[in-house]
């Protein structure tokens, strides 16, 4: 019938964007421009912009570094140079990625999450160091290190619906404007109307009003000289922090050794180790990984505003956390060359954590035996509703050397994960910087990417397989995301879903209609034949059909009206994110990650 043919016609048309694959990429032109259907994979560095297919087959975006880098002076004078070294990259899943551009300068870039075409950069604090999305409030949160005339140790808010406007607010979180004041911030929508943020130079965790902007209460972290890198569990509402302290150097037996180093030294109070009270030469906040490095990672919890307990790697001293997507895992990197990782099993709420396993990965750590090897991970985690397959892995690729290990939780031996190691490349030379090694899933797909900044190349992995599918050369890598347009993929999934049912129910209604016809028919066949001649021409589709109109009608309101709450959906589905929905819009869009 005519009204089931535009029925096919109206779900043909919103498929394409619906059903995409787990791993699959489209491409379509809009106004003038290519618009990209399903994941994508973003990279940001020296090359400009680069946005790549889930596997890295098909090269969509090459933007020039001109286009999105930005001129700086040297930190010993000289000419400005163009800086392409990104802090942070995020997206808000339905409009605009946001990346913060290098030290020394005050811009945010912005570009279109359908096409990558750069929206602008706009003014924001003096080097914008963490970002974080707030998909409920519509807004990112800028952590700043730079200090300015009126601010340092501060953060701006934007509007991601309007990033041309204004500046939201500032929030001035130390009060102390004089020095820079390196930290990060905690925001999330479990957390209400609350923020959280650390700043490395002060024992302190404060707590901010994302409503009026402002500090509402601040708390001390016992015995460190101050909080840095932080992790947060959205499982059981628990913040892990990293606390730093201040050591001895500059002589014979001291904790750092006679060397202080190229920040030197100053007369320092140690609250930890075998001079705990004494004042004495040698330096903070730089000490991770020494004996004296025995605080480590504190557990807080956010419903009571207290700490619970502490946190060390195997040989009783602190570690770097980072926490996996639905929170029940939190991964603590030590400074032992990549000897052990100590992943820990978040419980509930007001509980301390527990170690679930130390992972012995066997990394070549020559010469870097009292480094942090890693600094970057990814956390797969899908429930096979995409593809069909369920996955919980933690991909950790070393600093030292072209290795990576995939670690499946999913698959035990003798009560410890599945480590299966891959070779990446067989070149010498291992990524540089050791611990800035990146690691990126492509969300909802099974791929990840890894990048090798010491030979400008980039590894994608298939997780499933375990296997290297594809080497890129030549691309240079500051940041790496995943990127999809949550927002219109959940508008075409509602919408081919209420074609669906209107197809169902016009097929049910024609169906019953076809019944009661042919029992009338044959009821009065006899009486029908006597009293009319049969019209052997007469067509069914020509004939008006009451039920297939009121099935249209009722199809076109529910897509209207699906539409049109596709709003409330979505603020549903960021609720439950909050509770551990790895699908949810809130998880799926966040490229944030702490990376110091």
């Amino acid at each position: 019938m005519k009204f089931t043919a535009t029925l096919t016609a109206l779900s043909a048309l919103f498929a394409p964007a619906a059903g995409l694959t787990a791993g699959s990429m489209q491409k379509e032109m809009h106004h003038d421009r290519d618009v990209f259907l399903g994941p994508s994979l973003w990279i940001v560095g020296s090359t400009g912009l680069n946005i790549y297919s889930p596997d890295g087959s098909d090269h969509f975006v090459q933007t020039a570094p001109e286009d999105i880098c930005h001129n700086v002076t040297g930190y010993r004078g000289g000419p400005p140079s163009l800086s392409c070294s990104f802090y942070d990259i995020v997206s808000d899943g339905k409009k605009y990625v946001w990346a913060a551009v290098s030290r020394g300068i005050a811009k945010i870039d912005v570009f279109d999450i359908d096409t990558g075409a750069v929206v602008g950069s706009f003014e924001s604090c003096e080097t914008p160091r963490d970002l974080e999305y707030h998909p409920l409030r519509d807004e990112i949160w800028v952590r700043c290190m730079g200090t300015t005339d009126e601010f340092s140790g501060y953060m701006d808010v934007f509007s991601t619906s309007s990033p041309t406007g204004d500046t939201i607010a500032q929030v001035d979180l130390t009060g102390n404007h004089t020095f820079s004041a390196y930290g990060y911030s905690i925001i999330d929508n479990s957390l209400g109307d609350v923020g959280y943020g650390s700043v490395w130079n002060q024992n302190t965790m404060y707590k901010f009003d994302l409503s009026s902007r402002a500090v509402i209460d601040q708390f001390e972290v016992p015995g460190a000289y101050g909080a840095y890198e932080v992790a947060y569990s959205k499982k059981n509402q628990h913040i892990f922090i990293r606390a730093s302290v201040c050591c001895s150097c500059g002589f014979v037996g001291s904790d750092l050794g006679e060397d202080c180093g190229r920040y030197g030294s100053d007369n320092v109070t140690l609250t930890t180790g075998p001079n705990a009270g004494k004042t004495m030469q040698g330096q903070c906040g730089r000490c991770d990984g020494l004996p004296i490095d025995s605080i480590g990672v504190l557990e807080f919890n956010t419903q009571t505003d207290t700490f619970i307990g502490s946190h060390a790697m195997k040989d009783g001293t602190g570690g770097d956390p980072f926490g996996s997507p639905d929170g029940r895992h939190i991964v603590l990197v030590g400074r032992n060359g990549g000897e052990t990782l100590r992943i820990l099993e978040t419980g509930e709420n007001g509980q301390l954590s527990t170690v679930g396993y130390d992972l012995e990965l066997g990394f070549d750590a020559t010469d870097e035996e009292d480094s942090a090897i890693f600094n970057d991970f990814a956390f797969i985690q899908t429930d096979g509703s995409d593809d069909g397959v369920v996955r919980d892995l933690i991909v950790i690729a070393a600093g030292t050397e072209n290795v990576v290990a995939l670690v499946d939780l999913t698959k035990m031996s003798n009560g410890m994960p599945t480590v299966t190691k891959l070779n990446l490349s067989a070149n010498d030379e291992t990524t540089s910087n050791r611990n800035r090694r990146q690691v990126e899933w492509v969300i909802g797909t099974k791929y990840v990417w890894i990048d090798g900044t010491a030979n400008d190349e980039v590894y994608v992995v298939d997780i499933d397989s375990k296997s290297l599918v594809r080497t890129i050369t030549g691309l240079s890598t500051s940041k790496m995301i995943s990127v999809e347009n949550y927002e219109r993929k959940n508008l075409a999934k509602l919408i081919s879903a209420q074609i669906d049912q209107a197809r169902i129910e016009s097929d049910k209604a024609a169906a019953d209609k076809a019944a009661t016809d042919q029992a009338n028919t044959v009821a009065t066949q006899s009486n029908l034949e006597a009293a009319l001649p049969v019209d052997s021409s007469s067509d069914d589709d020509s004939k008006i059909d009451p039920i297939g109109i009121v099935a249209l009608i009722v199809g076109v309101v529910a897509v209207v009206v699906g539409a049109a709450n596709l709003v409330a959906i979505n603020k549903m589905n960021k609720f439950r994110g909050s509770s551990g929905d790895t699908n949810a819009l809130e998880v799926e869009s966040l490229g944030s990650k702490n990376v110091a």
